[in-house]
């Protein structure tokens, strides 16, 4: 059979198949999908999407706030009522931009203020391995806002004057402080519980990973800066085996929401290298210590 014959042939099983070529050319490889699975434990595996005991990333977890309560969507592949019908690029919009397809905001519960800080090659692996998780039909629930024209009027402008914004880097950095600042602050999204809110509900980067002691969920978020008095003080093994462990120094172990990101869904901050885990123990080392006692 000659080379053309040969194609010929392919392009012929493919329509028969009902596969276009195109789409067949570019599965994407087992080591696409094991970064993005990597990626995806290093956010805390989504838990956000997930109710605990359910099927991964099937939405349906409520989040209560003073705009209203919302409910996590479902982002199984779904055709019907999770992402299946998306195409990579409205995946990525609606990560770090937080736009759906049909250009509806998303309420930034879901934390693309600060997703919008993920290198271009990490958000694509991320939203490969999300097209491998199992589909569930789920239907979502629809958010109940209490703030008149939320939507419309008072989620835009608090985006434009008050959100956070990350910049992406041109390449993911792979080692040193660099690349726990970059999982820190865009992958992990640390700041999002560990930075106290200004009265407009922002984060205070004035005072970044200084912990709240009203945190999501109404949990007190410690203090994880330098501070020698009020925040941070174990070594960088001991932060980066409570990452990988959940085992805190004192014998104690990590419970609520933190224990829920390091243990994750079908990945969390456990399934990170210990490299990885050293370089945000090592970034956390570098911040500005902020005095700021949280509990007893």
């Amino acid at each position: 059979m000659t080379i053309r014959a040969a194609s010929l042939f392919v392009a012929l099983l493919l329509g028969v198949l009902g596969l276009p070529a195109a789409a067949a050319a570019q599965a994407p490889s087992a080591a696409d999908i094991a970064r993005g699975k990597y990626v995806f434990g290093a956010t805390g595996g989504c838990g956000c999407h997930t109710v605990p005991k359910h099927p991964v990333n099937a939405g349906g977890r409520k989040y209560d706030g003073p705009y209203g309560t919302v409910y996590s969507t479902n982002i199984t592949p779904d055709r019907e009522t999770g992402i299946g019908g998306w195409t990579d690029e409205q995946l990525i919009t609606a990560i770090r931009l937080g736009r759906r397809p049909n250009g509806e905001r998303l309420v930034p519960v879901h934390p693309y203020t600060v997703f919008n800080g993920m290198a271009e090659e990490d958000v694509k692996a991320l939203v490969v391995f999300l097209r491998t998780v199992p589909a569930v039909k789920r239907a979502n629930l629809a958010k109940k806002l209490s703030v008149p024209m939320f939507e419309s009027v008072f989620l835009p402008t608090w985006l434009a004057a008050f959100a956070p914004r990350e910049t992406p880097p041109t390449a993911v950095p792979t080692s040193g402080t660099a690349r726990g600042e970059y999982l820190v602050r865009a992958v992990a999204h640390c700041g999002e519980c560990h930075t106290p809110r200004t009265m407009t509900m922002a984060t205070d980067n004035s005072r970044f990973l200084a912990g709240s002691p009203k945190g999501p969920e109404d949990s007190e978020v410690p203090n994880i800066t330098p501070d020698k008095t009020t925040g941070l003080q174990w070594s960088e093994e001991e932060i980066a085996d409570y990452l990988g462990s959940g085992n805190k120094p004192d014998g104690d172990v990590a419970g609520g929401l933190m224990g829920e990101v390091i243990e994750g869904t079908l990945a969390g901050y456990k399934d990170m290298t210990k490299a990885d885990r050293l370089a945000i123990a090592r970034y956390l080392k570098t911040i500005p210590p902020i005095k700021n006692k949280i509990g007893k």
